[in-house]
């Protein structure tokens, strides 16, 4: 085929066609002028080159290498969203509870809120979040606004610190007591929790809020006692009133806890400055105690001795007159019953009466003295020699 060269002049719209010495090539030029019209080019592109051996093994390494990255890639997503689930997995301890917050907002109410010791699932944060309540743990605060500064190794180790000339109102606490006195008071309350989600999220520090009950009621109790009775007199008394304070102020806030009823203890002592004028008044106050005591039980000794000797007494009188009244009772039935023999013949009577007598006398004697009578009728006088012992000789002392 014959070689073709074409050029086209158009005006505004110029085309250009050459064709060079190949039967099928071919170039256009086609120009248009500003009116809008179509502009093209044809071009035949040239047959690519045969690639090489070493261009395969690089493009088939690449491949490969793209593959197993993708692999791998596929693997790290799989295992981070396992370990993201996995993250989701927690135990509650077995003195706590939980409380599974979905967006900041507990998930139930109640006890349906709470999550019982053992292994649970949530979601990951920011979608659930955990928070964990100490629920049975035994929670201990300590109220020394009326104690004197004791350092935690003192304390420890069972040491008091000096006690100094006088008491500093600056370091040293203290109450003030009903009658004008002070006195140094320590006191210690336990308690657990037993509303979770309000402890929780209802108040800040619930801690610190029995911290100022104790305190208050420290003080309360204080004013109402006497420092003998709050130190020695009546101390049950003492602390059961702080311990009704601070347990209604608790009640008025309602602060989601219960007390220990076994772990309050109360502490009051006289201010240690005066501890000498103290103790020397208890020392007195238990003389005095020990005395009356002693005097009692020696009144109560010889009270009961005396009613029992009254008793003795009256005893014997009731069965003397018991006694003498049957005698007689008896002696006037016997007269009474020999009364008509009398009657019929005294003489005879008092004969055989007499006989009766002496010869019950006469049976029971075991000597007879017969003395006859004189027959001018006179008494006659007997008269008895008697001679006393005689005296025991002394024995000597031994030198």
């Amino acid at each position: 085929m014959s070689d073709h060269d074409h050029s086209h002049s158009h005006g505004p719209n110029d085309h250009s066609h050459s064709h060079g010495p190949g039967a099928d090539d071919h170039a256009h030029s086609h120009s248009h002028g500003p009116d809008g019209g179509e502009h093209h080019h044809h071009s035949t592109p040239p047959e690519p080159a045969p690639e090489s051996p070493f261009e395969d093994s690089s493009t088939q390494a690449l491949s490969d290498a793209l593959k197993s990255s993708f692999v791998v890639v596929r693997v790290v997503m799989a295992g981070l969203i396992v370990l993201f689930f996995a993250s989701g997995i927690f135990t509650v301890g077995p003195q706590e509870v939980a409380i599974k917050l979905l967006f900041g907002a507990p998930t139930g109410t109640g006890e349906a809120a709470l999550l019982k010791p053992g292994l649970h699932w949530s979601f990951p944060y920011p979608v659930n979040e955990i928070v964990k309540v100490p629920k049975d743990k035994v929670h201990t605060i300590v109220s020394s606004v009326g104690w004197y500064p004791v350092t935690r190794e003192q304390e420890l180790a069972g040491q008091e610190p000096p006690a100094g000339g006088t008491l500093n109102p600056a370091s040293d606490g203290y109450t003030l007591t009903s009658d004008g006195n002070i006195m140094h008071v320590k006191a210690t309350v336990r308690y657990t929790i037993s509303d979770p989600v309000r402890y929780e999220f209802e108040f800040a520090a619930v801690s610190n809020l029995v911290q100022n009950a104790l305190n208050n009621a420290l003080h309360h109790a204080s004013a109402q006692f006497t420092v003998d009775k709050a130190t020695r007199q009546d101390i049950a008394g003492f602390k059961e009133k702080l311990m009704s304070r601070v347990q209604a102020l608790v009640a008025a806030q309602g602060l989601g806890i219960e007390f220990d009823p076994r772990g309050s203890d109360v502490i009051a002592i006289p201010p240690r400055q005066v501890k000498a004028a103290f103790d020397a008044v208890l020392e007195a106050e238990n003389d005095k105690r020990k005395t009356i005591n002693t005097a009692q039980g020696e009144a109560n000794t010889t009270l009961t001795k005396a009613q029992a000797e009254a008793d003795s007494i009256r005893n014997s009188g009731r069965a003397d007159a018991t006694r003498i009244v049957q005698s007689a009772e008896a002696d006037a039935n016997y007269f009474l019953a020999r009364l008509p023999e009398f009657q019929r013949d005294p003489k005879l009577f008092r004969e055989r009466r007499l006989a009766e007598t002496m010869a019950t006398v006469l049976a029971n004697a075991q000597e007879k003295y017969f003395l006859v009578e004189r027959a001018d009728g006179t008494p006659r006088e007997l008269r008895v020699l008697l001679n006393r012992e005689p005296i025991k000789p002394v024995a000597p002392k031994q030198p």
